[in-house]
């Protein structure tokens, strides 16, 4: 039996993520929203409540569905390969989404404050474990583990975000990555961080 709100939530997020990939999350109107969906404030209001959960619900979507795939457990030293590539990817595939949220953050925009001090933390503490397996598999060890971690989420997830940065003043648009470019810069940046911050564990 087909819903009697035809998708509309769905419709409705969908339009919030295309509003806010244009003009981020601080310029995002319900009326917007709704227009774009082809719902009204009466619907909107009874899946959503409020604009703040509106934007949650989509910070959620695209975030926490980000962190199951990080969740996926891969065989030993191959794990931080896979994190990193999970990283790599979802910042190449939400550049602009990102963009504008760091665009949000820099403007101090409660909602998303607010969800980033609540949920910011956990693809930093798969890394962290993904890089612990990967170290305790080949005998090293790093005097400073946050550091090595926030070098390795720099490398691979950055350069995304610089992309949409660059091509949102560029005449002529830069292609992303591909999938193969991607994880050529993930070897790169774990040699990196095994050349630059990392020890052999000495025998006893």
């Amino acid at each position: 039996m087909p819903r009697k709100s035809r998708d509309l939530d769905r419709k409705m997020i969908e339009a919030g993520v295309d509003l806010i990939k244009r003009h981020g999350i601080a310029s995002l109107s319900v009326r917007d929203v709704t227009k774009r969906a082809g719902a009204n404030l009466g619907m909107f209001s009874y899946h959503f409540g409020t604009r703040e959960k509106f934007v949650e619900t989509i910070l959620n979507e695209i975030y926490l569905g980000f962190v199951e795939e990080l969740q996926k457990e891969q065989p030993g030293s191959q794990n931080l390969e896979f994190v990193l590539f999970q990283i790599a990817t979802f910042s190449r595939n939400n550049r602009e989404v990102l963009t504008s949220v760091l665009s949000d953050v820099l403007a101090n925009e409660r909602v998303v404050t607010r969800f980033l001090r609540k949920n910011f933390s956990k693809h930093i503490l798969l890394v962290g474990k993904a890089l612990d397996a990967h170290l305790a598999h080949n005998g090293l060890f790093v005097d400073d583990h946050h550091h090595a971690v926030r070098f390795l989420i720099g490398a691979v997830g950055v350069p995304g975000i610089l992309l949409e940065v660059y091509n949102r003043g560029a005449r002529a648009k830069k292609l992303p990555e591909s999938d193969a470019e991607l994880q050529k810069r993930i070897k790169a940046a774990i040699t990196g961080l095994e050349a630059g911050f990392c020890r052999k564990k000495t025998k006893l």
